[in-house]
């Protein structure tokens, strides 16, 4: 027999859906965009994107396969007899209960919460009873979701009401593991939006912001064609004190070989410094050629995400909404490379 797997179903970003999850007893996701009953469509995912796609107010196009995926896994996924958990904001509370009908949609009593599914609730339990590394997995931006890391948890301490103790607190070692989790998933979502969303002539303006956000005053080189420098920093209004930073940025997963960076050298002039940027890394030879040059400086794609992180808050918006991070509190260890 196939073992029933564990949910989390969000009520809304505040919480709007409360009283549908308690006082009706439905599980509810909002998806309105796909305008009416989705029981109808074929059980595949890619039916699900093309009627999202196809709505009247259909969300952007990069978010239709996450917003399809999550309302598909709802309808087709979730079996009868699964567990779900529902996390309510207002109390810190997480509920406990059981799948225990099919997919059903209910525009009468709610037209943003309608795709629903009933649900028996058996158990509550505060937050606090929870392992630090339980929490962190259901916060997960989605609004629905299976629990993988921590389901043996979650099921021993709701089907055993005996246990009021609150969690013991995590050892150090749990507690470096999931902030190297939390520091290592940040690092690799800003590494892949900058292949993605900036790959090719974007990322030359957005690395002239981010030198702005490091106090320079710098500007792209596309206007005046200057060819192998894309951007040009200085600290003086007019840009004619030295040192003159002249940067290139190539956005590639290759490394760069020497003689790319002994060309991009040429074009430096003693009293400036060049900068080499790229989202890939060196390799050994080009390396060891910029180790012999004091005024020159490579930055690999672990240095660049660095420098982002780093400066992000002084970011122009347009830039910070290409790669949206949120301040969060984690606990404070000491962490090599974190």
């Amino acid at each position: 027999m196939e073992s029933s797997r564990i949910w989390v179903v969000r009520g809304g970003n505040f919480g709007q859906a409360d009283h549908i999850f308690l006082e009706l007893n439905h599980l509810a996701i909002s998806s309105s965009e796909v305008g009416g009953d989705v029981s109808h469509l074929p059980a595949t995912r890619g039916a699900f994107k093309e009627a999202f796609g196809q709505a009247d107010n259909a969300p952007r196009q990069g978010s239709i396969p996450a917003q399809a995926g999550q309302l598909y896994r709802f309808v087709h996924e979730m079996r009868i007899g699964d567990n779900v958990i529902y996390p309510r904001k207002s109390d810190r509370t997480l509920y406990w209960g059981e799948v225990s009908g099919p997919y059903l949609y209910d525009r009468e009593r709610s037209l943003e919460f309608a795709h629903r599914r009933p649900v028996i609730w058996r158990n509550k339990r505060s937050r606090d009873h929870f392992s630090q590394g339980a929490l962190y997995e259901l916060g997960s931006i989605q609004t629905l979701f299976e629990v993988k890391s921590f389901a043996s948890e979650f099921q021993l301490k709701f089907e055993c009401p005996r246990n009021d103790a609150p969690a013991a607190t995590p050892d150090d070692d749990q507690e470096q593991t999931i902030v190297r989790d939390i520091a290592e998933t940040t690092r690799d979502f800003i590494a892949r939006r900058l292949k993605t969303d900036l790959k090719g002539y974007p990322m030359e303006p957005f690395v002239a912001d981010l030198f702005c956000a490091m106090g320079y005053r710098s500007h792209t080189t596309r206007a005046v064609r200057d060819e192998g420098i894309d951007v040009i920093a200085h600290r003086d209004e007019l840009g004619i004190e030295p040192p003159i930073l002249k940067i290139q940025v190539k956005a590639q997963e290759a490394n760069i070989p020497a003689d790319v960076v002994k060309a991009f050298y040429a074009m430096i002039h003693d009293r400036d410094v060049g900068i080499f940027i790229t989202t890939g890394g060196f390799t050994q030879p080009a390396q060891d050629f910029a180790r012999t040059k004091g005024n020159l400086k490579l930055v690999d794609g672990v240095g660049f995400v660095e420098l982002i992180q780093r400066h992000y808050d002084r970011l122009e918006l347009k830039h910070r909404q290409q790669i949206p991070l949120r301040r969060v509190l984690v606990p404070d260890v000491a962490i090599d490379n974190v």
